[in-house]
């Protein structure tokens, strides 16, 4: 009897380890998706939260908003990218449970790169593909960031 008690043990630890590293593997994928602006589902993040004031951005962001820029698009990528910062923090969590300050310090980077992309875009006049050239100048390099701060803790 004692011995079942305890492989019975010994395997639900094993499989509460296994559920851990899954969840902590999804996350990477996540953030992974991330990399680029074409492997993220737009679709998806665009109706996950709802969002009351679509142009709800800090003052010190108004300021940088180009004067010719059209605002229903600066609202539609401003409510995009909140969006996508909600849903990048809600599936990194499992990275940041037990995560050293400097790795969590660094997801935090990552995601507020998402504010720099809307700086960036509206902070130019608008042409059609603004959104990619401006995400795929700044998320790239967040990401590689993030991994190499998140692998050298790991180690």
């Amino acid at each position: 009897m004692r011995n079942n008690l305890f492989l019975i043990m010994v395997a639900a630890l094993a499989f509460v380890g296994c559920a851990k590293q899954d969840r902590v593997n999804m996350a990477y994928n996540e953030l992974a998706r991330f990399y680029n602006h074409s492997t993220v589902d737009w679709l998806l993040i665009d109706t996950l939260y709802y969002r009351p004031y679509n142009c709800d951005w800090p003052e010190e962001i108004e300021t940088q908003i180009d004067s010719t820029f059209p605002m229903e698009y600066a609202a539609r990528y401003w409510h995009r990218l909140q969006n996508a910062k909600t849903y990048l923090h809600q599936h990194t969590l499992p990275l940041r449970c037990g995560a050293s300050m400097e790795s969590v310090a660094q997801l935090n980077r990552t995601e507020s790169a998402l504010d720099s992309v809307f700086v960036r875009i509206v902070s130019q006049e608008y042409y059609m593909r603004i959104f990619g050239d401006c995400y795929e100048e700044i998320m790239p390099v967040e990401i590689d960031k993030c991994f190499e701060t998140l692998n050298a803790k790991r180690q």
